[in-house]
């Protein structure tokens, strides 16, 4: 009853409504008798609602003794097996399904630790594209190019004498220096483009994102809205202004990173020096030609003291005694 009228009843003032029907009491006691004339069915729904097990009926003594006569005492009820059935019991008894394995222990996951993981390096990442460039911009990226080009080919011409000059990348000699430039350009773009990839990688590791807003130059901190205006700045200061600054980190990282291949193992567990796997193997190569021209001299050395001694007259190499006197 309590729980019911805290239910349905509430304060109005220094007196109690009814929540069902609205009437207004003095105290709760009138109230309390109030739900129990009047809401009584209410008050019966509740209680089944809050203790269902009033309401419940009593199993009798009789009923229990029926159903222990009723109770079965036969082997299949005792040990309550389930009934033969091929696809879902074996022996009489419920087949068990075999347990997932561990993640750690699946095909996929051995799969996954045994293939390659290879992490590029942050220059090996996508150059700037020249949609938002200008013809100016354009122009300025035409004149980089050019100074690269003209850098690489005059690098590698050595002037032997005033009618002679060398390519140092292949030795060929050619008459001037201009012949010799020419045959730079259109002989070694293999070379050229691996000193555009070390300038490429000079190139991300000096322009710095900074978000939101854009790029930054690492060494001068001058802030562009993009990477390629970061790009055609480094490449202005380095190859047309001559910035001294700009100038000195390229020069710093070329030297460093176009010997790097120098700096690799050879691979063969016993040289000390400074020297990549194929250089390595171009000096065994031309060792082994060499030895191999030494063995060639030797047989025909061999074969020239064979023709000597078999021309050598009888008794030659034994004392003869003199007998002109």
């Amino acid at each position: 009853m309590l729980r019911f009228m805290a239910k349905n009843l509430q304060t109005k003032g220094i007196r109690f409504k009814c929540k069902l029907s609205g009437e207004l009491f003095n105290s709760k006691a009138a109230a309390a008798d109030h739900f129990k004339r009047v809401s009584a069915t209410e008050l019966q729904n509740f209680k089944k609602e809050k203790m269902p097990k009033l309401y419940q009926t009593r199993i009798t003594k009789e009923q229990l003794a029926a159903a222990a006569r009723k109770q079965s005492f036969s082997r299949d009820d005792v040990l309550k097996k389930r009934p033969i059935d091929e696809d879902s019991s074996f022996g009489g008894w419920a087949k068990k399904e075999k347990p997932a394995p561990a993640p750690c222990e699946t095909e996929e996951y051995h799969q996954m630790m045994e293939a390659p993981i290879f992490t590029a390096p942050p220059w090996a990442g996508q150059r700037p594209t020249d949609d938002d460039a200008t013809e100016m911009d354009k122009d300025v990226d035409r004149r980089i190019q050019e100074a690269q080009t003209t850098r690489f080919a005059r690098r590698n011409v050595l002037e032997v004498n005033k009618e002679v000059t060398r390519c140092k990348l292949c030795y060929k000699t050619l008459p001037n220096r201009p012949a010799c430039e020419q045959h730079i350009r259109a002989e070694h773009q293999d070379d050229f483009k691996k000193e555009i990839k070390i300038w490429e990688r000079f190139l991300f590791s000096t322009c710095k994102r900074q978000p939101p807003f854009g790029y930054l130059c690492k060494i001068c901190n001058t802030f562009f809205p993009s990477d390629g205006a970061t790009w055609r700045h480094v490449g202005k200061e380095v190859f047309i202004r001559l910035e001294e600054r700009h100038i000195k980190e390229w020069q710093d990282k070329e030297d460093r990173w176009g010997h790097e291949e120098d700096d690799e193992c050879c691979g063969d567990g016993m040289n000390m020096g400074r020297l990549s796997y194929d250089s390595v193997m171009a000096m065994n190569k031309a060792n082994a030609s060499e030895e191999q021209a030494k063995t060639a001299q030797l047989g025909d050395d061999k074969q020239e003291s064979s023709s000597s001694s078999d021309s050598e007259p009888e008794g030659g190499g034994k004392a003869v005694p003199i007998k002109e006197f």
